[in-house]
């Protein structure tokens, strides 16, 4: 939106107090998404796949590819959105330009008090349960008993960190998709270069009947398949400090996708070469059982150190990638405008690092006040607010076609390929995707979009009155 301020005094990038630098490289963007998308579930969902899909490997294994297909149509549509607006905020970007105010809005409400924060909060706590157990077998046992201390003083440190500085937050980035990438491709070849005796066994490949139970797992399957894929539309919100974004961006979108489908299509298939698929069906983490059979006496422990070390990238991915949406609707609301300062040494935007990061924290603290004492508060509202997260994402792959009618002259340094039918195929997957889950749990869905539709009382009572851009994007 552009600043009621004549562009001529709009000062430079390195003297605004609320632009932020560029310092990302393409690597980093592309580690940007992998690293996003790799947190656990490529570890722990291949059992709940298992048991809905009744074990048909060439059916887990095609929906993966599916899957992976689907979200590489979502990747080159993204694309194009993010080269025709390269700033903070990516989705609530494109919802703004394309839906108004009030939409971009609800979606940064959500962020803020749940979508996010509840990732950040739950990554936390499943990093402090991961090095529990590690430092539990290495006879340390001061941990236990201390977790949600241990979550918030990690939360506290990569917040830091990416306060210092967003080249800081982005090295420490690289270096865990690195390792986590790296690792998930040595599972891939692991079956093939390990010591066994026993002859390769994939069972079952496909069904002989599609019967109407068969037909309903499937559906949890993709969801869970889904839901392991998420997060590779992140990197749209950090568009703006990235070198030449109009390219990078895209580049790194496709990129990080065909190498996310490559490594999770091959991780499976080592988890079905090296345990049937009803003992991986019975395994909280298939890929814990996989390395123990295949490197016995140290393959447990291995995945237990590659474990942490994934949950605790994706957390700083968050923390790195989230505060980008507060910062980019503080630039359009005055009453947030704290929110929108970039830090004068540092170059990053600290106060919504701090805030996010805060919020974050009070989320585990508050885990507790939960009715179900095996469930945490943020998981319930999480759990409660995917789907209405999930048609934010919809409407933002719907915004190219709408943007492609009513701003036919805008620039647009890449073109989605494949147009009309790419963003086609990823709007269609998605509608039986969100159905799948209203079917599935109505009275959840809608008590999720209860808590987003409370923004639009936020939005009329503070944001509206308040709605001056404190300044024009780059």
């Amino acid at each position: 939106m552009l600043s009621r301020m004549a562009a001529s005094s709009t000062p430079s990038a390195a003297q605004n107090p609320h632009r932020l630098a560029q310092v990302l490289g393409l690597f980093s963007v592309v580690a940007i998404v992998v690293g996003e998308v790799i947190g656990s579930g490529i570890f722990f969902k291949p059992r709940q796949i298992a048991e809905a899909t009744q074990g048909y490997v060439g059916l887990i294994l095609a929906l993966w590819v599916l899957c992976g297909l689907v979200n590489l149509c979502g990747a080159l549509t993204m694309a194009e959105l993010a080269a025709m607006f390269p700033h903070a905020g990516g989705t609530y970007v494109f919802l703004r330009e394309t839906y108004g105010r009030l939409w971009s809005f609800l979606w940064a409400w959500a962020e803020f008090w749940v979508i996010r924060t509840g990732a950040i909060a739950a990554l936390a706590v499943y990093t402090a349960v991961a090095l529990e157990n590690i430092l539990t077998e290495l006879n340390f046992g001061f941990i236990v008993g201390h977790r949600k201390s241990v979550a918030v003083a990690a939360i506290a440190l990569l917040g830091t960190i990416n306060i210092l500085g967003t080249r800081l937050g982005g090295g420490v980035l690289n270096v865990a998709t690195v390792i986590k990438a790296g690792f998930v491709a040595f599972l891939a070849a692991l079956p093939f270069i390990a010591i066994r005796s026993e002859p390769f066994n994939l069972g079952t490949l496909w069904p002989s009947t599609v019967e109407a139970n068969l037909v309903v797992g499937i559906g949890t399957a993709l969801a869970a398949i889904m839901w392991a894929y998420d997060g590779w539309g992140n990197v749209t919100v950090v568009a703006e400090e990235v070198h030449n974004p109009q390219r990078s961006v895209p580049r790194a979108l496709i990129a990080g996708v065909l190498i996310l489908i490559v490594l999770y299509t091959g991780a499976n298939l080592a988890y079905h070469l090296t345990l049937p698929s009803s003992t991986i069906a019975a395994e909280e983490c298939p890929a814990i059982a996989v390395c123990e059979k295949l490197l016995p006496n140290f393959g447990a422990r291995l995945m237990q150190a590659m474990l942490l070390v994934s949950l605790f990238g994706a957390l700083n991915a968050n923390i790195l990638v989230g505060p980008r949406v507060l910062f980019a609707v503080a630039r359009d609301h005055r009453f947030l405008g704290k929110f929108a300062r970039v830090h004068p040494t540092t170059r990053t935007p600290a106060w919504a690092i701090a805030c996010m990061s805060a919020w974050a924290s009070a989320l585990i603290l508050m885990g507790g006040l939960s009715w179900d004492p095996n469930v945490q508060l943020f998981d319930i509202l999480t759990e409660w607010t995917v789907f209405g997260g999930s048609i934010f994402y919809f409407s933002a792959v719907v915004a190219v076609f709408i943007l492609r009618v009513r701003r036919p002259d805008a620039e647009r340094p890449y073109r989605t390929w494949g147009y009309p039918v790419v963003p086609a195929v990823f709007i269609s997957f998605y509608i039986f995707l969100l159905a799948s889950m209203y079917w599935a749990r109505p009275i959840d869905r809608m008590i999720g979009l209860g808590l987003i539709a409370v923004g639009a009382i936020a939005y009329f009572a503070l944001g509206e009155r308040s709605s001056d851009a404190i300044i024009a994007e780059p």
